[in-house]
């Protein structure tokens, strides 16, 4: 069962369990999803409670959903197995689009966006700040790929692996005109994402100007952040080294950045190219990725709350808490807390000012 708020000097805080409830269309505004349990989450603060998104398509679960800034909406993509004709013994992984879940009635429409298909995909989101554009990121393997691949049977792995391995991965970024039903790709070019169930590789500006985009450079394994105009798909600011971090890397100003630079957290500043290094944060003792704070938990950040405050996680055996960096100070203190699982994932969305206080 979950409790309302209760009222404390320092935070407020939501103690919730995992439900089996579907989201409703009366349960009011989301502002996080919680991959936890084989499912996809919605953490709603009216009710203090995780409700689980409803399946779409074929009854496969959601993939890389999004909030819209707002808590509105849900972007859900939709992927399902099918058996390959040419290969029997093995199935292919396909994409039945992107849908926009509104969460006032719970209908849904599909976005304009087709995707590439075959076995090696991924796809990631970024909804514009007034919801009515969406940036697809999508990375595949062309159809030479796939091609070779399927000479191979399923014993034979380490024979496709090595046949495959010169076939390089292909980005492409898509904008989305929600209204407009309109897909238009700006940026194309042989490279591939870092590989990361916890950042998003794709990020959104506050002001609606920028988007940001987290790429693997040519050198092998060295990603890269690449900045770019939202309306024309120019590149305005490449940061190499460095990748960015969480759900809401942007500052509120549209003009510093959150990045993971060989582990260490830092705030880029695009005006100047300077760097700080995020302060430690309790019990961490240096300024890496996953500092251990005491109780066998560990932080991890997620972006900026506000023009101060800064989101972060803390996973303790099976119970999550949200949690944010006290203005003026390295300690931190409750938003929200679930309990569930060991395998859980969060992702914040964009909220309109003093909505967490």
């Amino acid at each position: 069962m979950s409790e309302r708020p209760t009222s404390s000097a320092s935070a407020p805080r939501w103690h919730a369990a995992m439900v089996a409830d579907p989201l409703g269309p009366t349960d009011g505004g989301v502002v996080a999803l919680i991959a936890a349990d084989g499912r996809h989450w919605a953490w709603v603060p009216e009710s203090g409670q995780l409700r689980a998104l409803p399946r779409l398509g074929r009854g496969s679960d959601a993939v890389a959903p999004l909030v819209v800034a707002g808590g509105g909406a849900v972007l859900i993509e939709v992927e399902a197995l099918l058996t390959d004709d040419g290969t029997p013994m093995l199935e292919r992984r396909f994409s039945e689009g992107i849908f926009r879940l509104d969460l006032s009635d719970l209908s849904t429409a599909r976005l304009p966006f087709e995707p590439h298909d075959g076995w090696e995909w991924c796809h990631e989101l970024a909804a514009s700040p007034d919801g009515a554009m969406v940036a697809v990121a999508e990375e595949w393997r062309p159809d030479e790929f796939y091609d070779i691949s399927r000479q191979f049977g399923p014993g034979r792995f380490l024979e496709r692996v090595r046949a495959t391995a010169g076939i390089p991965r292909w980005f492409a970024l898509h904008l989305v005109d929600v209204r407009a039903g309109t897909s238009t790709a700006i940026l194309t070019q042989p490279t591939a994402m870092p590989g990361s169930s916890e950042d998003r590789p794709v990020h959104w500006s506050p002001d609606g100007a920028l988007i940001a985009l987290s790429t693997m450079s040519a050198v092998p394994g060295v990603p890269m952040t690449v900045v770019i105009d939202a309306s024309t798909g120019d590149p305005r600011h490449t940061i190499d080294g460095a990748r960015l971090v969480g759900s809401l890397a942007w500052h509120p100003d549209s003009g510093r950045l959150l990045l993971d630079r060989r582990g260490r957290i830092v705030e880029h500043r695009l005006d100047t190219g300077g760097e700080r290094p995020l302060p430690p944060l309790p019990g961490a003792g240096s300024e890496t990725r996953r500092p251990e704070p005491p109780g066998n938990g560990h932080h991890r950040v997620l972006g900026y709350a506000d023009e101060e405050r800064l989101f972060t996680v803390t996973h303790r055996a099976t119970t999550m808490t949200l949690t944010r960096l006290v203005p003026g100070s390295d300690q931190v203190e409750p938003v929200a807390r679930w309990s569930g699982s060991t395998d859980m994932y969060p992702r914040l969305t964009a909220m309109p000012p003093g909505f967490w206080g």
